[in-house]
């Protein structure tokens, strides 16, 4: 088979262009098949979601699930206060009623599973090493606060229903840190990924089979689901089917910003 003059210069000039189409495709799609994390700087981060009552629904001081892949990062702070509440705030609510902590506590360099009922706080203290992924998850049902380290119950302990305001005000759920103000900053420093919220109780089996699976978003019992499926901007797509989409924060107001948000980064939970 002959080739001529003219066709041999055609097809290189095709694979000049196809050359530099594909060297100018800026860097985001070509990561459009990683898998994302957020990570915290631990100063003034965090993501803003939806008042806890409306994304949970009726019922949700006595059943809950959240599970979560956490990355701790940096220096952990010694805790204000002998208690999580006065410990940065992986996730949880402002005001403080309930959730998932980092800090020091009489000397305990701990990840802090916590519920603050009418009898007063309930804790299971969480071991943890720095710069590895874990999954955690607090599961809270039938009178009981249970927590879990990568699909093994770690503790149990009594624990009635969540306490709210007595004013009826509505908490507000947030990620990676709360800030009431400069003196009350408990910001995070680390990285979080695939953020799973339930108004049922997870089983130690459903937390081992599919810690490390993507979820579809319409399962039983899932009311908002953040796999950090964005990869770059200033929103969390909730990735369940109700929307609940939450707002990346650099300082939101109550502390000043620094210029630097939740960064988007490769995630390493699966991995683990």
């Amino acid at each position: 088979m002959k080739f001529s003059s003219r066709s041999v210069v055609q097809a290189l000039s095709l694979l000049i262009i196809l050359s530099v189409l594909l060297s100018s495709v800026p860097a985001q799609f070509a990561l459009a098949d990683t898998n994302f994390a957020l990570q915290f700087d631990g100063n003034n981060d965090y993501v803003l979601l939806a008042q806890t009552a409306n994304i949970f629904g009726a019922g949700w001081e006595s059943t809950k699930s959240v599970e979560l892949w956490v990355r701790p990062e940096g220096i952990s702070p010694t805790c204000q206060y002998p208690d999580p509440v006065w410990c940065d705030a992986v996730f949880g609510d402002r005001p403080r009623w309930w959730g998932i902590s980092r800090g020091v506590i009489n000397g305990l360099d701990r990840l802090w599973i916590w519920n603050w009922d009418t009898t007063g706080m309930d804790v299971i203290a969480i071991e943890y090493a720095l710069d590895e992924w874990a999954h955690i998850a607090l599961v809270h049902s039938d009178g009981i606060l249970r927590a879990y380290k990568n699909g093994i119950e770690i503790g149990a302990v009594a624990s009635g229903p969540t306490q709210q305001p007595s004013t009826g005000a509505l908490p507000v759920l947030q990620l990676g840190g709360v800030i009431n103000n400069a003196a009350r900053n408990w910001t995070f420093q680390g990285q979080i990924d695939e953020v799973r919220l339930w108004n049922v109780a997870r089983s130690a089996a459903d937390l081992a089979t599919f810690r490390s699976q993507e979820l579809i978003g319409a399962e039983a019992g899932l009311v908002a689901y953040y796999k950090m499926s964005d990869g770059s901007g200033l929103t969390l797509t909730d990735d369940s089917i109700f929307d609940w989409n939450g707002t990346l924060l650099d300082g939101g107001g109550r502390v000043p910003a620094d210029g630097q948000y939740p960064l988007w980064v490769a995630s390493g939970a699966f991995s683990q």
